[in-house]
């Protein structure tokens, strides 16, 4: 009997032949570029994925949690890859509090289960919109706070509690179901963004928001990214409260439903209102109005089911391509937001050796740029190097302006070449955290923290 013939029949014997595969087409579908799984594993309850981590960490297994799998292309590649621990049956809300605007929920369910469950009680997770289909355990460990986190906060805000397995087979809750329920560390924020390297999240606990009243959008076109960012900067400062506000290149604003055309140098910001009819009404005209000095040439108001459109793409447009779409590599820089056009100034820069079309979108509130830079025909091992040295020069100028660049998505064979995540000032101290809750590697192996 072979390794993973033993392992196949221990989980078997541990969950039912019901809760797991080891069929070609099922391992194929958990595969993470290259590498791919010996046996899939979906528990039906917390206690059997307590259960399946125990015995991974006594037989010093790499274990790959999964929720909905919309997310999987972040991250640098496991350097092992034994069991794919599929939580996607864990989908129970355990309890949902109205009147307190909480809700919990296992880590497996998807965020449109919730906006289904509380829109009735006219409430919302402001992670995403009604058809995001990311599990609420997935937008925990990638830290994805949704399109209007200038108003409602980020991830960090929202979350309230976790609940958690530790491949030692323990069980540990972090934080409660109140806004103030902490005394001493928050152990919340150490799962937040951290790709299920310390922990499986098995149980979430979040903070709602009261929906709003109306919801707008008003679109205007720029001639340049200087006189879009000046206006983005005056809302900023104005007494203006936006739930988001966004820049569009114009490759980027094709993606979208939007009823507007759009130049090639040209750029769209998005000014996002909500709230009270008369507020966001107000809120309008007061944007129209900051815009129309800095030269805006056209513009459009967007709500109601054409705004969940534009979402739906703009969630779209920061996913994994499809299999048969042209390779391209996606980043994502953070940096001050006064800084935020200097960044996307230094990305469409042609530099030698490397001159791929650039389109982005960015969050300006948040200093956030996502980047889709199309790759071209050369192979990975031809670009690699020119890749790398390119992606190095642009992190060294970030630098400058205290920013980063992660790689969020690559080709497979481009992705083993490149340094994903950059040199980290917290990169010891999450290796200290690794060696403490997951001193044997089991978890995501080298996928956020390198081996130890």
């Amino acid at each position: 009997m072979t390794t993973s013939e033993r392992l196949s029949a221990r989980l078997q014997a541990l969950l039912g032949a019901a809760c797991m595969s080891t069929e070609e087409a099922q391992i194929a579908a958990y595969a993470i570029a290259s590498r791919r799984p010996a046996v899939v594993v979906r528990p039906e309850t917390q206690e059997q994925a307590v259960e399946v981590l125990a015995l991974a960490g006594r037989e010093r297994l790499a274990v790959v949690p999964w929720g909905q799998g919309t997310q999987m292309h972040l991250g640098a590649l496991p350097q092992r890859y034994d069991l794919a621990l599929c939580l996607g049956r864990l989908q129970r809300i355990v309890e949902y509090d109205a009147a307190n605007l909480t809700v919990i929920a296992e880590a497996g369910l998807p965020l449109c289960e919730v906006y289904r469950v509380s829109l009735p009680e006219r409430q919302f997770l402001p992670l995403g919109f009604p058809g995001t289909e990311a599990s609420l355990g997935g937008l925990l460990v990638t830290n994805s706070s949704g399109v209007k986190r200038s108003r409602y906060g980020s991830l960090r805000d929202l979350l309230l509690g976790v609940r958690v397995a530790l491949p030692d087979g323990s069980l540990t809750r972090c934080g409660g179901r109140v806004v103030k329920n902490v005394a001493g560390y928050d152990m919340n924020k150490l799962f937040i963004g951290s790709l299920g390297a310390f922990g499986v999240v098995l149980e979430t606990t979040y903070r709602l928001a009261a929906l709003p009243e109306d919801d707008r959008l008003l679109a205007l076109v720029f001639p340049t990214l200087a006189q879009a960012t000046a206006v983005a900067a005056a809302v900023q400062a104005s007494p203006l409260l936006p739930s988001a506000l966004i820049l569009l290149h114009a490759g980027a604003a094709e993606a979208t439903p939007l009823p507007l055309q759009v130049g090639p140098e040209q750029v769209v910001l998005l000014l996002n209102f909500d709230g009270p009819h008369e507020d966001v009404a107000r809120q309008i005209r007061d944007s129209r109005a900051l815009g129309q000095p800095h030269g805006s040439l056209a513009e459009a108001v967007v709500t109601g089911e054409e705004l969940l459109a534009l979402w739906a793409s703009q969630e779209r447009w920061q996913a994994a391509p499809a299999a048969a779409a042209p390779a391209r590599l996606q980043l994502r820089l953070g940096v001050l937001p006064s800084h935020l056009g200097d960044a996307i100034g230094t990305l469409t820069t042609r530099s030698a050796g490397m001159q791929p079309p650039v389109s982005w979108r960015a969050d300006y509130m948040q200093g956030q740029v996502f980047v889709h830079i199309q790759l071209g025909q050369a192979g990975a091992e031809d670009i690699g190097p020119i890749v790398s040295d390119w992606l190095a020069r642009l992190r060294a100028q970030l630098c400058q302006w205290y920013g980063y660049c992660v790689v969020a998505y690559a080709p497979a064979m481009l992705r083993q070449q490149l340094d994903v995540w950059g040199k980290s000032p917290s990169g010891q101290l999450l290796r200290l955290y690794k060696q403490r809750f997951d001193p044997h590697g089991v978890l995501n192996p080298g996928r956020y923290v390198a081996e130890l």
